[in-house]
């Protein structure tokens, strides 16, 4: 089960509580500055709490409301991320049901093999620019989609091996007419077309995992 975020105490940090709030205040100031930061997962939930109550007073600031500003000035350190926040960043998101902050897992620290991610706020410059990179070099063939090649090959595999197993019936049935045939090739003709079923059935079942939804898949091996 999940920590709630209202209940920022739960994320302990290895810290008190003075040196968790001034952690939170610097990784804030920072957020709102880069409007990404990328820290350890669980600092990364953990300044989820901090970040929605910030966003909450930027809102309440920019309707110039002077006790949200001087409450501000007590969570962001600099004036450039207060200006920021007000003028930048709450603007971008009116309506009230749209999701402010994203926190992603990225891959694990390597000398301590610590769960790594970052927070960001949904609408920043930084992930239309990454966006925008990554169909650039797929275009010019620096990087291969690998659900596309995947699907590929498979589709490939699978005709190869739907020709195969028809030689291979082909052959069966010839084998199975003559009756001058002997029984041992018969046999290693059957066991042949066995072969190429199985062979067909695991390709087959693999591209249709390939073609499912990621969700549809959690629910079907029930990962949870």
């Amino acid at each position: 089960m999940g920590y709630r975020l209202s209940n920022p105490k739960r994320f302990g940090l290895a810290r008190t509580s003075k040196q968790r709030w001034h952690l939170w205040r610097t990784q804030m100031t920072q957020l709102v500055t880069h409007e990404r930061i990328h820290t350890t997962w669980a600092k990364a939930r953990a300044l989820q709490f901090v970040a929605h109550k910030t966003f909450k007073l930027g809102q309440d600031a920019s309707k110039n409301r002077s006790n949200a500003i001087n409450r501000l000035m007590g969570i962001l350190t600099t004036k450039f991320a207060i200006k920021k926040l007000i003028n930048e960043i709450v603007p971008k998101f009116k309506d009230p049901k749209e999701q402010v902050f994203k926190v992603v897992e990225t891959k694990r620290r390597k000398s301590d093999f610590a769960r790594m991610g970052y927070i960001e706020f949904a609408k920043n410059e930084i992930a239309k620019y990454e966006e925008s990179q990554y169909k650039q070099l797929q275009e010019t063939g620096k990087i291969v989609d690998i659900s596309k090649y995947n699907k590929t090959w498979l589709i490939e595999e699978r005709d190869f091996i739907k020709e195969k197993l028809d030689q291979a019936q082909s052959r069966f049935d010839a084998l199975q007419a003559d009756p001058n045939t002997p029984s041992v090739e018969i046999k290693r003709a059957n066991q042949d077309v066995n072969f190429f079923k199985r062979k067909l059935e695991t390709v087959e079942k693999d591209l249709w995992i390939e073609n499912k939804n990621p969700l549809d898949m959690r629910r079907y091996f029930r990962i949870y």
